[in-house]
C-alpha cells in the first residue's frame, strides 16, 4: 500500500520536503541566501549605479582638507598656549579646557591641569588677550577656574591713559561693569583697562579690556562697561601661574571665594 502511495505522489512529496527543507535553511541563515541571489540578479543592473570616482576623490579631498584645517586650528592654538609660558615667568602651564557647562558658560570651566601640575587655589588664569579668572577648587588632575565674566568675581582695575582707579565686575556677557573710586572723570570709551596695584591675585598692568561707553550719572559712582580681551566665550586653552597662587577669603554669603583688596571707599572689592 505505502509502494503504491509513494508511486502515485512521490513527485509532491518531493517538493514539500525540499521547500520545508528550504524554509528551514532560510531561516537558519536569516535569509542571507536571498540576499545573495537578489545581489546576483541586480549585479548588471547596478554597474554604473557607484558614485563616479570623481565624486569620490572629491569627497574625500575635502575630508582631509577639513580634517587638515581642525588639525592647524588645534596646533595654533596650543602654539599660542605655549608662547604665552615661554614669555612669561617660569612656572606657567598651559592647559586644556575639558568641562563648561552650557548653563554656566560665563561663570566657570574645568580645565585638564591640578595640583600634580603645581596648580593651586587662587592661581590666576590668562589666555590670548588678558586675564580671565583664576582658580577656586583642584584636584589631582583638574582645576575650577571662577571666570572674570562671573557676576560673582572681581578685580581692582585701572584706566592706563588717566590711572583712574575701580574695579570690574562680571556680567555673564563679554563686558563686565567697571566701577570707579572717584566722580570727576575724563576717562572715554576707547580707554584701555588693566588690572590695578590693588589686585593681590593679579599681577598689575594685566591687559583686561576696552572701554565701550561710560555712565557718568550711574550712583553711587560713575560706571563703564568694559569688553573683554580674551575671547572667552570660545577658549579651549588657558594659561595658569601657580607661583602668584594666594589665599583666597570667603565672601560669607554662600557665593564663590573671591579675593579681598584695598580700596578707598566702602564697597567690598575683590582682585
Amino acid at each position: 500500500m505505502l509502494y503504491h502511495w509513494w508511486n502515485q505522489y512521490w513527485s509532491k512529496a518531493t517538493m514539500v520536503g525540499v521547500f520545508v527543507l528550504f524554509a528551514w535553511f532560510l531561516r537558519q541563515t536569516n535569509g542571507a541566501l536571498i540576499q545573495e541571489m537578489f545581489y546576483g540578479i541586480t549585479q548588471p543592473l547596478r554597474i554604473n549605479a557607484s558614485p563616479p570616482a570623481d565624486q569620490l576623490s572629491d569627497a574625500r579631498t575635502l575630508e582631509l582638507q577639513e580634517r587638515l584645517l581642525e588639525l592647524q586650528a588645534q596646533n595654533q592654538q596650543l602654539q599660542t598656549a605655549l608662547g604665552e609660558v615661554t614669555e612669561a615667568e617660569e612656572g606657567a602651564v598651559p592647559a586644556p579646557i575639558i568641562g563648561r557647562a552650557a548653563n554656566q558658560w560665563w561663570q566657570n570651566i574645568i580645565i585638564g591641569r591640578g595640583k600634580k601640575d603645581g596648580i593651586k587655589v587662587g592661581s590666576p588664569v590668562h589666555a590670548v588677550g588678558g586675564v580671565v579668572g583664576y582658580v577656586i577648587q583642584v584636584t589631582p588632575n583638574t582645576s575650577k577656574v571662577l571666570l572674570i565674566s562671573d557676576p560673582r568675581s572681581s578685580a581692582g582695575a585701572m584706566v592706563t591713559r588717566t590711572r583712574t582707579q575701580g574695579y570690574v565686575r562680571g556680567t555673564s556677557t563679554d563686558q563686565l561693569e567697571m566701577r570707579f573710586f572717584e566722580k570727576d572723570l575724563t576717562v572715554t570709551p576707547g580707554d584701555v583697562v588693566v588690572t590695578s596695584s590693588s589686585s593681590t591675585l593679579f599681577a598689575p598692568g594685566q591687559p583686561i579690556g576696552i572701554i565701550q561707553s561710560v555712565d557718568q550719572q550711574a550712583s553711587p559712582v560713575p560706571a563703564a562697561r568694559v569688553k573683554l580681551n580674551a575671547p572667552i566665550s570660545k577658549l579651549e586653552w588657558v594659561t595658569v601661574f601657580p607661583a602668584k597662587a594666594v589665599k583666597i577669603e570667603n565672601q560669607g554669603d554662600g557665593q564663590a571665594p573671591v579675593e579681598g583688596a584695598a580700596a578707598p571707599t566702602s564697597l567690598s572689592i575683590g582682585s
